[in-house]
């Protein structure tokens, strides 16, 4: 008897050893190689942050003194992205962000551990100005009827420790409207405009009227719609009735009534943005759902002057007229993919954003970006003003939270200075707020 029970025994733990190593997958080693630009005086360092993502799971490593990640991960499809921020040794105004994307990277049982993934990095400069919340989804109606698309809005921050002047600062968006729409742009898994150093605002854009010193910390809302007090017809909605507040209105370049009723009669008529007008349609058509918008600055000539120039004009199709805007004026983008669409492509060059936010429309969720931890804490004075336990992120939504834990408005009620996180990467630098920040 003892015999066949040792025997039964053996059998079960060969059998269950056997069930664990097929049930354990086989991990491959994959090495990333971080290539900075050639005439840079930025070199590799240790500690950078790579992250491979796959359909599956992510995997997150740091660099080594020479600029290599190495990997241990399972067999799968992968992107691969990175964000390096450096001060600048000399001009401490100055910083600099290094982006890399390397797109379905697959990694199969033949890889070999010798084979290294080279990622060429794109050199762009911090900003002063920068977005801080874009809120396009729409809110939920009172009564439940499905949500009211008309309170859009856009929070403009300067991040910086100096005064930032917004003359000629423009806001586009970006074609297609929608990050799952056709996109001939988008050719062989490639943007057709990137190697030419412009992207495409589409339809028109928006300008101050006058140049607007924007103090260290200070932020500027502008509504994009209904410049009024929402709250009186929908509770949910936006109060823009402020007279600290500035609008897109130009009734005479976008003339639709349900978009752009007469503002608020406290927010004086300087601040009204103009318009610039080149595509069709009675309104500035921001998407919903999955935008790719920007700000940026004219060098060398006017907002008016810059739309007027047949030469800088492109057509890709009668529903998409853009102006070709130069690269290196684009001072600040983000961009949306409508959560759990497989269709999307990316619009933003990896200059300017080498990620994407995932969105939920129709609920009263906003575009937010997180907080810098490590800097904001670092402010002086900031220490007691702090407030942790951020509790609008939107993760049992499926959507995402700011990994710092502050709270950034509370924060600021309470007078901190808050520095925002900014690497040109809008996966690492925004997460979905469940509820948009001026709703009060």
């Amino acid at each position: 008897m003892k015999k066949i029970a040792y025997v039964l025994l053996f059998t079960l733990t060969v059998f269950i050893s056997c069930k664990k190593e097929k049930n354990t997958p086989e991990l491959e080693t994959v090495v990333v190689q971080l290539t900075y630009p050639v005439g840079s005086s930025f070199t590799p360092t240790a500690g950078v942050d790579v992250k491979l993502t796959g359909k599956t799971a992510s995997f997150d490593a740091k660099t080594d003194a020479t600029g290599k990640a190495t990997f241990n991960v399972p067999v799968d499809i992968y992107d691969i992205s990175v964000s390096d921020k450096r001060q600048d040794p000399v001009n401490t105004f100055l910083s600099y962000v290094f982006n890399g994307l390397k797109n379905g990277v697959t990694v199969t049982n033949s890889w070999s551990a010798t084979d290294v993934i080279s990622i060429d990095l794109e050199q762009a400069q911090v900003s002063q100005v920068i977005i801080k919340e874009l809120f396009v989804g729409g809110t939920p109606k009172d009564d439940g009827s499905g949500p009211f698309a008309f309170d859009k809005y856009l929070v403009l921050y300067n991040n910086s420790s100096t005064i930032a002047n917004l003359n000629n600062m423009c806001i586009g968006m970006l074609s297609p409207y929608n990050a799952h729409a056709t996109n001939g742009y988008f050719v062989n898994g490639v943007l057709t405009y990137e190697s030419e150093n412009w992207v495409p605002a589409v339809q028109g854009f928006w300008y101050f009227q006058q140049n607007i010193a924007l103090q260290p910390g200070q932020q500027i809302v502008i509504a994009l719609n209904n410049a009024v007090n929402n709250k009186l017809t929908h509770t949910k909605s936006i109060n823009f009735d402020n007279a600290a507040y500035y609008a897109t209105y130009d009734i005479q370049k976008f003339p639709m009534a349900s978009y752009y009723p007469t503002p608020a009669a406290s927010i004086p008529t300087s601040h009204y943005l103009k318009a610039e007008k080149y595509g069709s349609g009675n309104a500035w058509s921001i998407s919903v759902n999955s935008p790719a918008l920007i700000i940026f600055d004219v060098k060398g000539t006017t907002p008016s002057a810059f739309a007027a120039d047949a030469s800088l004009t492109d057509i890709l199709s009668a529903a998409y007229t853009s102006k070709k805007v130069p690269v290196n004026w684009v001072v600040d983008g983000v961009e949306a993919y409508e959560m759990n669409n497989t269709n999307s492509k990316k619009r933003l060059v990896k200059s300017i954003d080498v990620g994407f936010i995932n969105h939920i429309n129709n609920q009263g969720y906003s575009i937010y970006r997180n907080v810098d931890e490590e800097a904001t804490k670092a402010v002086s004075g900031n220490t007691d003003k702090l407030v942790y336990n951020y509790n609008f992120g939107t993760v049992a939504a499926g959507g995402t939270t700011d990994p710092s834990g502050i709270d950034a408005e509370a924060s600021i009620k309470k007078g901190a200075r808050i520095i925002y996180k900014d690497t040109n990467n809008s996966t690492a630098d925004f997460h979905l707020r469940s509820q948009a920040s001026l709703r009060n």
